[in-house]
């Protein structure tokens, strides 16, 4: 594991090592005869683009723009195409250190590894007092790691949706996003439960008649479920009065001594979940959101076992509903993450409401959450976005993978071809133009589009790199296309602009040493390890979460579960390639 003691006794911050001052936007830089996406067809026009003050001042035809004046930068641009930034619109940068580790899991018996092997989990760098030891090091590098690879991927804005144990976590993350350049919308995980793990795993229908079996039969060890005598759980989980306070507090803390827009940080408010903020937690979420004005986010409905949670722990069975009462939902920049099993009506409230969903097509592939339902929401009227997602899901921070994957899968839901998203679509209105809207930073005054007055947020790409040649629609050949990654390649991307500040140059981020930023990774985690350590069978805890998992899904059927409730059974059609419906009056196996 990692081993923090190996650094220099000087280095008191080693994370200075790494940032390398980004140039200030003082001078004007003139962007001549870019090659851009013509937002009226599906053709390109060749652009003047003046980049002033922050902003898009002026865009116009090729050769119209005269070279800025008094040390203004000029950019030919004949062999490059401009686009607008990217957002990431969903990830959790912490998960870095746990990439590639975690074995094929759902995501309810997943996060448990994760929460074990991450460098503050009792799994981690100080084994069980990494929660207490491990050093907030360890998330500022993360988080740099996490803006370094969106950033090289065309995005200019992220969501890190960020579990932090207090302000010097928050701290070390607000300082590596301004290093790395980009426009960090940092939402703290936060959560209220007063037993962690209680509602991360949906109840067994079954659970009074299993213990009761269990109890009959004798056996010492309950019914090998979750509770601390070996039984299943028979109800959610409670919530900690004390700790939805401290909770409220924290964000309260974090929005005081973080909340700089002008400075490209921007704190979200971000319960983890529906089910483990109380109604309190989540009433206090929305009282700070208002106060301040600020975006929300949270996860939603991502799995069928979730879907069946929330009949479990809801009057109106409806985790959508639910936020809407809490007066969450319909504030102004709410984006909910993953969303692939809301019904029809669910998505006619979130589009009501005003509410967006994030789009994470690799991390739902990857856990088995299913697929997201892109044109029944797009028909209701929701704004949906692209997220990356953390990258112990996703197994990285490569957007254009996520478009990739967002393009082509949901040619699988329908035979009408012309119903088919294109990759222009993908990348200009659900990555860049929804993205920024779905934290309400888009429109006159923010992102996400080339227009005359919108920030400064753009990508400028090389055509004459091997993975954009041979010549042909270069926005499609961008998302559906691969990367060579000989040096002699060429770099897809070639520079970037964050509220028109240099981010990149010539493929390289202009705020961190990459060749430091590798050294000091290799340094905190120095060791190897294999999948097989993410087993639930390993631990008590994860083991116990299995075995409840499985029955409350009808995977397994222990002693007297032989049936689910008919509210639980019945699931949307299409988000599975298999029938989501679960038997209610028949053995499971």
């Amino acid at each position: 594991m990692g081993n923090v003691t190996r650094l220099p006794a000087a280095a008191v911050d080693p994370m200075a090592s790494v940032i390398r001052p980004l140039r200030p936007a003082s001078k004007p830089t003139l962007l001549r005869n870019a090659l851009i996406p013509d937002s009226d067809g599906d053709g390109y026009l060749r652009r003047d683009v003046l980049i002033a003050d922050g902003l898009l001042v002026k865009i116009a035809p090729a050769g119209t723009l005269a070279t800025p004046r008094d040390g203004g930068r000029f950019v030919d641009c004949t062999h490059r195409m401009l686009l607008p930034g990217f957002f990431n619109a969903h990830t959790h940068s912490v998960q870095h250190w746990v990439r590639g580790l975690i074995m094929p899991l759902p995501l309810e018996l997943w996060v448990l590894q994760l929460i074990q092997h991450e460098p503050r989990g009792n799994g981690g760098w100080n084994g069980s007092e990494s929660f207490d030891k491990t050093p907030a090091l360890a998330v500022g590098v993360s988080a740099m790691l996490c803006g370094v690879e969106a950033l090289l991927s065309g995005c200019t804005a992220i969501m890190d949706h960020h579990y932090i144990r207090n302000c010097e976590d928050m701290a070390t993350a607000v300082a590596a996003y301004k290093a790395v350049g980009i426009r960090a919308f940092i939402a703290p995980m936060l959560d209220d439960d007063a037993e962690l793990y209680q509602n991360f795993i949906p109840l067994c229908s079954a659970a009074e008649e299993v213990n009761r079996r269990a109890h009959a039969a004798g056996c010492a060890c309950g019914s090998r479920g979750m509770r601390a005598d070996g039984n299943f759980r028979e109800r959610p989980g409670g919530s900690d009065a004390e700790k939805t306070k401290k909770q409220l507090a924290l964000w309260e803390e974090c929005v005081e001594r973080f909340h700089r827009p002008d400075e490209g940080i921007h704190v979200v408010i971000g319960p983890v979940t529906a089910y483990s903020a109380s109604l309190d937690m989540l009433r206090g979420a929305a009282d700070i959101r208002r106060r301040h004005g600020l975006a929300g986010h949270t996860h939603l409905l991502e799995t069928r076992a979730q879907a069946m949670m929330a009949h479990q722990h809801f009057p109106s069975g409806s985790a959508v509903s639910h936020l809407a009462e809490s007066g969450f939902l319909s504030l102004p920049g709410t984006s909910c993450a993953h969303a692939c099993w809301l019904t029809d009506d669910e998505a006619k409230l979130m589009a009501e409401s005003g509410a967006s969903v994030v789009h994470c097509p690799v991390s739902n592939l990857r856990l088995g959450s299913g697929v997201l339902p892109l044109s029944k929401f797009l028909e209701h009227g929701v704004n949906v976005a692209i997220g990356c997602d953390g990258a112990a899901s996703s197994d990285g921070q490569d957007m254009l993978e996520a478009l990739k994957l967002a393009t082509i899968i949901h040619t699988a839901s329908t035979p009408e071809y012309r119903d088919w998203p294109t990759a222009r679509f993908t990348a200009l209105t659900l990555a860049a133009r929804n993205g920024y809207r779905s934290v309400n930073f888009g429109g006159d005054a923010g992102g996400g589009e080339l227009l005359e007055g919108r920030v400064a947020d753009v990508t400028l790409w090389d055509l004459t790199a091997l993975s954009l040649l041979p010549r042909t629609d270069p926005l499609s050949l961008l998302v559906l296309g691969s990367r060579t990654q000989a040096p002699g390649a060429g770099s897809g991307l070639d520079a970037a602009w964050v509220d028109g500040v240099l981010t990149v140059e010539g493929g390289s981020p202009v705020g961190i040493d990459l060749p430091a930023l590798r050294a000091l990774i290799i340094i905190l985690q120095s060791d190897y390890r294999s999948t097989a350590v993410t087993d639930p069978s390993l631990l008590p805890h994860t083991a116990a979460a299995e075995v409840e998992y499985r029955a409350a899904l009808c995977l397994d059927t222990p002693d007297g579960a032989d049936t689910v409730k008919p509210e639980l059974a019945r699931y949307e059609q299409g988000r599975t390639l298999y029938d989501p419906t679960l038997p209610t009056a028949q053995h499971c196996i």
